[in-house]
């Protein structure tokens, strides 16, 4: 699936629909639909050059018309673009950790970053959501959205995620609120025992291969043959 045929579902006069796998409603709940609108509100702000808030707040007034048909939003579709937004400089830092220099972020398909992004605040900013979960969803977003090459690729960049993912959590909730000093120190090792852990798997190819099962230029590979495919609409 090219980018151009990715038309949001969110816009009420997009001329034709996503081009997308059928979702099997019967198997995902409210939570994947959730996460569902929240990548083409994600995608839709990108392609438009928009703030990703801004949109948000012109659709949930486009709900409360009733002159209107647009479909509600869920709540936890709010929640995800609001903390997207609210985290993405930490967001693509991280997720950039995990891609080559030769294929930042930036060259992704913007449907992946729009996934990508999704799932990384979801393991690192929602404590709600267990890691796995996030995984799993987001492999699955990257299924019916993208390429049939961006699932793995993404499968590998998130389970790397996830193996920190804890440790990242349990220092961010304790810096974000009121804490004895025992607790922000056990914090703070965490995130440093996170942050080594991190830097051991980027720094060596064959630890990353150990996490995800592919190594750094097996992911630069999937990567370039994502963007090629997205490119010329396979």
């Amino acid at each position: 699936m090219t980018e151009k045929d990715h038309k949001s579902v969110e816009t009420p006069d997009a001329q034709e629909s996503a081009k997308v796998r059928e979702p099997n409603y019967k198997r995902h709940g409210a939570r994947y639909r959730a996460r569902r609108r929240a990548v083409d509100l994600l995608f839709e702000a990108e392609q438009r050059g928009v703030d990703v808030v801004k949109l948000l707040e012109e659709r949930l007034e486009m709900v409360r018309n009733p002159d209107l048909d647009v479909n509600p939003i869920a709540e936890y579709t709010e929640q995800i673009v609001r903390g997207v937004a609210a985290e993405i400089i930490g967001i693509d830092s991280t997720i950039s950790s995990y891609l080559t220099e030769e294929w930042p972020l930036r060259r992704l398909p913007a449907v992946d970053r729009a996934i990508l992004r999704l799932s990384t605040w979801e393991l690192f900013y929602n404590s709600d959501v267990p890691p796995r979960v996030a995984v799993v969803e987001g492999v699955e977003l990257a299924s019916e959205y993208s390429t049939d090459v961006a699932a793995p690729y993404i499968n590998a960049v998130l389970d790397a995620e996830a193996k920190i993912a804890d440790q990242a959590r349990l220092a961010a909730a304790a810096v974000s609120t009121s804490v004895g000093e025992s607790q922000f120190d056990e914090a703070i090792q965490a995130q440093a025992a996170a942050n080594e852990e991190a830097d051991k798997a980027l720094a060596d190819s064959d630890e990353m291969a150990k996490i995800t099962g592919l190594d750094m230029s097996d992911i630069a590979k999937l990567v370039a043959e994502d963007v090629a495919k997205s490119e010329n609409g396979s």
